[in-house]
């Protein structure tokens, strides 16, 4: 992950000691005399951001829990609680050595599993009158693990045990994943949904950013400013900002981080920023009640539509019938279809899909397996509608998650399910190849033509193992409706229920982690079940305050 690695950040000179004589690391020859040469430095501090990585999480965060929510974050491995970084002083270098070193080090900045473009390869720039690839789907979706949704499939790296969305829940999710590349080793390079829809928009997280979130995961009551003001953009933009730049066409469906929201006022932004944020603004569906506009943010799980103030539920139903029907589905599929019929359908859409988020057990509101499945239908109406279309022929749709943080995974807590989509994929693969949101991206440059962002999308692999060079994949994908009451809610009786009640849950993220994660647990196990143990530094003082106010 970007990021990771060590690196040399200073220097800590002694002068009242002597500078030492120990060997530098990894270096056989003491420091003093390596290649002549004496240390200008006694020693010198090195930090690495993210240590060695955070492995494997199987007791990590359960959304059908109670006690999923940030009041009891240590009663589970919860991925931004266990990413632990490392410092330490080791001896002084001299010169040759450190350049010797540093150049060592620059080599490792290219991915290990770097690869030269195959022969054939859709997953080029689109030159000439006829690419293979000419538009790309783009889908966000929030917070799961590879092990929650396909750890039941047997053909990949998957443990069963930490199945909870398995097919029964998410038959679309399943169905595509047969049909094309099942993709086992994808992981996100992000830790939580503030860096991860920076990641997932930008290929990168500003300075600002990742100083900050964590105060507001701490429940600090600080200001919730990320995407909003210019303070907060990486210095490179988004893909919006760089599809502008080029002229590539796009439209973005629901990523408010981006840059997108012009109504605040901003001392940083100067009238050239806010020219470019208009304009991406015109080209989205945020700012509902606005004509034409569906949703008012980027995280919207389970609640109303400004525009027609009906929940966003089970959008197989017909438009007028009750209950109502209004899903990011049919706001894609009326925008879709006026595209079809003016020849605009643009090269880049971007679509967050986030009611896999859940929204916990608060009574009234719909229960976490219909949220899940609701999730999984929308997906599949998207591929079925632009499957059927002229344009599928052409089309590219890739599927990621915006970040891992509220599961269990049994290789690795950054792991996503991850989906590609397109005549072009290879039919039934299994790919284990290691990929992560920059092979996305970078996928999505090459294809659009656009250029790349910074040096880690610059660099990134793309998903060249998961396509064909020719179009054996093109039939038509059928969305299949989840066999669960997409409309069920949550009673009183439900475990936790009044509870959940009381918390913020229409925003993802705006709850206490360790809250929901004991509540979607319960909810699934039964409300006498007995969570899994502790994580690391978990609190007694939690666990009894959980209680007491349940």
């Amino acid at each position: 992950m970007p990021g990771s690695t060590a690196s040399r950040c200073g220097v800590t000179p002694e002068r009242s000691q002597p500078p030492s004589r120990r060997p530098p690391p990894s270096s056989p020859k003491n420091s003093a005399t390596w290649a002549g040469e004496t240390p200008k430095n006694g020693k010198f501090l090195w930090v690495s951001s993210r240590g060695l990585g955070v492995g494997p999480n199987p007791k990590g965060p359960n959304p059908l829990s109670p006690l999923n929510n940030d009041n009891n974050i240590n009663s589970f491995t919860y991925l931004p609680s266990i990413v632990t970084g490392a410092v330490g002083i080791a001896p002084g270098l001299p010169d040759k050595r450190i350049r010797a070193l540093t150049a060592k080090v620059n080599q490792q900045v290219r991915p290990t599993n770097a690869r030269k473009r195959p022969a054939g390869t859709p997953i080029v720039a689109p030159k000439g009158d006829n690419p293979k690839l000419k538009y790309v789907w783009y889908f966000v979706r929030e917070n799961r693990t590879y092990d929650q949704v396909f750890g039941d499939d047997p053909r990949g790296d998957g443990d069963p045990n930490l199945t909870l969305f398995g097919k029964d829940l998410t038959p679309n999710l399943h169905a595509l994943v047969q049909r094309f590349p099942l993709l086992d080793h994808v992981y996100a390079n992000s830790e939580a949904s503030i860096d991860g829809h920076y990641w997932s928009a930008a290929g990168a997280v500003s300075d600002y950013v990742v100083k900050n979130w964590h105060q507001n995961y701490a429940g600090r009551g600080r200001p919730y400013d990320f995407g909003v003001y210019a303070v907060t953009w990486p210095s490179q933009g988004f893909l919006f900002d760089q599809a502008e730049k080029q002229g590539i066409s796009y439209f973005n469906f629901g990523e408010a981080v981006a840059g997108v929201v012009p109504l605040f006022p901003d001392k940083d932004r100067t009238p050239a920023d806010l020219a470019e944020v208009n304009k991406k603004f015109a080209k989205s569906d945020l700012g509902a009640p606005l004509p034409g506009h569906c949703y008012p943010n980027d995280a919207y799980s389970g609640g109303v539509n400004l525009l027609t103030q009906q929940e966003v539920y089970d959008s197989s139903l017909p438009l007028g019938v009750l209950p109502p029907a209004e899903s990011r589905f049919d706001c894609f599929r009326t925008k879709f279809t006026a595209q079809l019929a003016t020849n605009t359908v643009p090269a880049f859409t971007y679509m967050v899909l986030s009611n896999d988020h859940t929204a916990g057990t608060a009574p009234g509101r719909r229960t976490p397996n219909a949220m899940i499945a609701d999730n999984d239908y929308a997906l599949g109406q998207i591929v079925d509608l632009i499957s059927h279309s002229p344009v599928w022929g052409s089309s590219l749709i890739m599927v990621i998650e915006d970040d891992s943080q509220d599961g269990a995974d049994h290789v690795d807590a950054h792991r996503i399910p991850a989906l590609v989509i397109s005549p072009f994929a290879k039919r039934g693969a299994v790919v284990h190849k290691r990929y992560d949101f920059l092979s996305f991206i970078r996928t999505l440059e090459l294809t659009t033509g656009m250029r790349s962002l910074n040096l880690f999308d610059a660099l990134a692999v793309p998903l060249y193992d998961a396509f064909d060079s020719q179009a054996g994949n093109n039939e038509g994908f059928d969305a299949i409706k989840p066999n669960v009451n997409l409309t069920e809610r949550n009673t009183n009786a439900t475990p936790n229920s009044g509870y959940s009640q009381r918390l913020p849950l229409d925003t993802p993220d705006r709850v206490p982690q360790r809250y929901l994660d004991k509540i979607l647990w319960q909810y699934v196990h039964g409300k006498e079940s007995k969570p899994p143990p502790p994580g690391p530094n978990a609190s007694g003082e939690d666990e009894e305050t959980f209680e007491a106010e349940r």
